[in-house]
């Protein structure tokens, strides 16, 4: 056999090991190909592809744009490059290449999705006016594309939506869902421990029997915290990969794919006891928000949630991050006018962020 046919039936039996899913099988071919052949174009993109699947994003990187410094008029992975580059947290070559993905085909959603992240990145590596100017750019040419509109408004600094776009939340989170709790327990994020001891302190200690809604669910990370006080407990979340970690719990009565408003507006008078951590921070305005969860719970019903805050912001302010902070006696006053009392409420940090506190608020308010 000779080299070439050597090649041909490696490159032939890696391409059989991954259509049955063998990643790591097909990847050790590939990389067979590539010790005889360090320049196959074949081997570069599919080793690429692969490294893409098996997260090993220093070899994605490397051999596709080892690929489309060979082949630049050929090379197609755009989109997967840039991801590559975002998980190594070389944004500016991230933005780049998600740039170029898009201005090949400008209906990729999955590049639209990563150029956000990749922008934010990008703002916070010192490049805060060029990530801005392309993020002006961007939502500029797609306007329609929620990505854009969402996430080029926070980078860009431009006059930000009442609340984020439903089809933005539920694609990122849809993104972030297999790894979220570990993401977040790197982040030291809790907010969800810190609304269950404020629950617990206002309750009458050994209450259980409530009906409870976990308001933005996600993953459940409240669920465990909230199970030993419940008769039903539902979730809600417009993101479907975290319901079906949150179903993994097996901890809920009953889950919804719904936006959080139109859920609550069809549950008046269900819950005794509404829970939001981490949700409101995806919410401008909070009226319409907090006149729904009231109509939703029973008379003496109890609403705890946690929510960004900054002091020099007016109202609302939208963050390169994507999400909202709000003024402290904005969301105070707020929450009265729709009728809440509010009982308790408290300063905290919920997470770190860039290594960074991000400081909050946790209040609970009662429905008289």
């Amino acid at each position: 056999m000779t080299d070439g046919q050597n090649l041909d039936s490696l490159l032939a039996a890696a391409m059989d090991q991954y259509r049955e899913d063998r990643y790591e099988a097909a990847a050790k071919l590939y990389d067979s190909v590539l010790a005889q052949d360090p320049d196959n174009l074949e081997a570069l993109g599919w080793r690429g592809e692969i490294a893409i699947q098996l997260d090993e994003y220093e070899v994605a990187a490397a051999c596709l744009q080892k690929n489309l410094d060979l082949d630049p008029d050929g090379f197609e992975e755009y989109g997967k490059l840039g991801l590559a580059y975002y998980e190594l947290e070389e944004s500016e070559k991230s933005v780049r290449a998600l740039l170029t993905a898009i201005e090949r085909d400008d209906e990729d959603l999955v590049a639209h999705s990563n150029l956000g992240r990749a922008l934010y990145d990008y703002f916070h590596s010192g490049a805060e006016q060029e990530a801005a100017r392309i993020a002006r750019d961007w939502v500029k040419r797609f306007p329609d594309n929620p990505d854009a509109a969402h996430m080029g408004a926070a980078v860009g600094g431009l006059t930000p939506p009442e609340k984020a776009v439903e089809a933005y939340v539920a694609d990122v989170f849809d993104v972030f869902a297999q790894d979220f709790d570990q993401k977040l327990e790197e982040l030291g994020y809790c907010a969800p421990q810190l609304l269950e001891t404020l629950v617990k302190q206002h309750l009458p200690e050994g209450i259980t029997g409530l009906d409870i809604l976990d308001a933005g669910c996600g993953t459940g990370l409240c669920g465990p915290l909230l199970k030993p006080l419940a008769n039903r407990m539902d979730g809600v979340d417009l993101s479907s990969g975290m319901l079906e970690k949150a179903a993994d719990r097996g901890l809920y009565d009953d889950l919804a794919e719904e936006e959080l408003v139109a859920f609550l507006k069809s549950r008046r008078g269900q819950y005794d006891l509404v829970v939001a951590a981490d949700v409101l921070c995806y919410f401008g305005a909070l009226e319409e928000a907090f006149a729904a969860t009231h109509d939703s719970l029973r008379s003496g019903g109890t609403f705890a949630f946690s929510l960004e805050t900054r002091p020099d912001t007016a109202r609302y302010h939208l963050h390169p991050s994507g999400r909202y902070s709000h003024e402290q006696d904005y969301v105070l006053s707020a929450i009265r006018a729709v009728g809440f009392v509010i009982e308790n409420y408290d300063r905290a940090v919920l997470r770190s962020e860039y290594g960074e506190d991000v400081k909050g608020l946790i209040l609970l308010a009662r429905r008289p």
